[in-house]
């Protein structure tokens, strides 16, 4: 017998009982009885939406998208913008994902991801080293081709409670995948995600692999933890106009985070985060907020020939920032200031940079983790044209002697300015949506004149 014609049948009997309901004093018991019952059929429906396993599989939900990627930029003598620097590539990307019906809680989730490259560099050769790493135009994390199995997951749900094990995105101030480019990054991981506590978010996380987007054609692109990474993530807003969190992530194997940029280290290590927001009292819409990450390493801290142990790093730092966010009638707007210690560059976090570190909006091109170093920005959102996003920033740095001679870098008087266009269209285009980010960069290298550069980065994405 299927689950609705079970409902159906205990509707029709509780039906039947409420019309034979006829004495005053029995009225009140009855009705919680009914309540009861009522409560108890709807919890049924609510646990049982697919009657069979079959039933299940075959009815979940398709989604996906269609995404372009293409950047354009200026040549720099220096490697310290990156792959960006003379990049001149584009692909495109096609994301698969089908989620089941849910069976007594259970779900599963399947995501295939495919891209090509569509060649347009004039050199696509391989990612030289040194002095002139970066300098060919193919931007290595747009022009990756292949395919991959980026989600691949089984997911408990009961009361305000998620989780999930097998391969997963993840998204936090410590751990994050990046989506900035065709292919996506992915965890092998268990993840639990609870809501049950009152104000409450806590996200615990064990962790075996970090699964770059790389490891499409390439299969040592695969960080594997034999010893796994822990993680703890709360947030809570019991505080009217106030949010807090805090993170914690330990990478207890010894091979450490080897694959990161712009560091890496070769150890184990740990690193925590926690983060204040204030909404005052007052009558425009104005915040502030305050963060401090700290992180301690077992090895050394290197990028490349750059080695910050050898360099008189004292293996841990620290990274603090502040800001204040508001709008003035239609124009929204944040200041921030960063530093972080002279003592190391700050890795901190598995994945790729995350996203409290910049602590704006502004800063989408240029890194602020090095030892040493602080950074100001102004970020404004005004609206100008209607129905489009408008962002426009300006991030200026410096860096003391000591931090430049531990990370190996000077971004002393270094400076970006940014303007990000977005805009989802409509009607027989619904779904489609088209980002254009601009920005300048100057390096202000000592003894250097080329060392400014522009760049643009196209995104153009289908979701279905």
């Amino acid at each position: 017998m299927s689950v609705k014609r079970t409902l159906k049948k205990l509707l029709l009997k509780l039906s039947h009982k409420c019309s034979k309901i006829k004495t005053r004093g029995n009225f009140m018991f009855n009705v919680k009885k009914v309540s009861l019952a009522l409560a108890a059929v709807s919890a049924l429906g609510i646990s049982a939406n697919a009657g069979s396993l079959v039933e299940a599989l075959s009815g979940g939900k398709v989604s996906g998208e269609i995404r372009n990627m293409t950047v354009m930029a200026s040549d720099v003598n220096s490697t310290l913008v990156g792959p960006y620097r003379n990049a001149n590539s584009s692909a495109v990307a096609l994301q698969l994902n089908y989620t089941t019906g849910d069976f007594y809680g259970f779900k599963a989730n399947v995501g295939f991801q495919h891209a090509r490259s569509l060649e347009i560099e004039n050199d696509s050769g391989v990612v030289s080293s040194g002095a002139n790493a970066f300098a060919t135009e193919n931007e290595g994390r747009i022009t990756q081709d292949g395919s991959m199995l980026y989600i691949a997951n089984l997911q408990y749900n009961f009361a305000q409670t998620e989780v999930k094990v097998g391969r997963q995105g993840i998204v936090t101030p410590l751990i994050a995948v990046s989506n900035a480019n065709p292919l996506k990054d992915t965890f092998h991981a268990l993840s639990v995600v609870s809501k049950d506590i009152g104000n409450t978010e806590i996200r615990a996380y064990v962790i075996k692999d970090w699964i770059e987007r790389y490891n499409a054609t390439n299969d040592a692109r695969k960080t594997h933890f034999s010893d796994p990474t822990l993680s703890l993530y709360v947030k809570n807003t019991s505080i009217p106009n106030l949010t807090l969190e805090g993170q914690y992530l330990a990478v207890n194997d010894d091979i450490g985070n080897p694959l990161d940029a712009p560091r890496a280290t070769n150890d184990s290590y740990s690193t925590y985060f926690v983060q204040g927001d204030y909404k005052l009292p007052v009558d425009i819409p104005l915040s502030i907020g305050a963060y401090y990450a700290g992180t301690d390493y077992d090895g050394d801290v290197a990028i490349g020939p750059t080695n910050e142990t050898t360099n008189g790093g004292k293996g841990e730092t620290t990274l603090y920032g502040v800001k204040l966010g508001g709008k003035v009638f239609d124009t929204a707007f944040k200041i921030a200031y960063t530093k972080v210690s002279d003592d190391n560059s700050f890795l901190g976090a598995l994945g790729h940079t995350p996203h409290f570190f910049k602590y704006n909006g502004g800063q989408m091109f240029t890194d602020n983790i090095y030892a040493g170093m602080t950074s100001t920005s102004l970020m404004v959102i005004p609206k100008i044209i209607p129905n489009v996003f408008t962002l426009f920033a300006f991030s200026s740095y410096s860096q003391s002697e000591k931090g430049q001679t531990v990370s190996g870098t000077n971004m002393d008087g270094a400076s970006e300015i940014q303007a990000d266009l977005r805009y989802k269209f409509k009607g027989a285009l619904d779904g489609l949506s088209a980002r254009l980010q601009l920005a300048h960069i100057d390096l202000d290298l000592p003894a250097n004149n080329d060392d400014t550069m522009d760049i643009a980065k196209l995104y153009l994405t289908y979701k279905f």
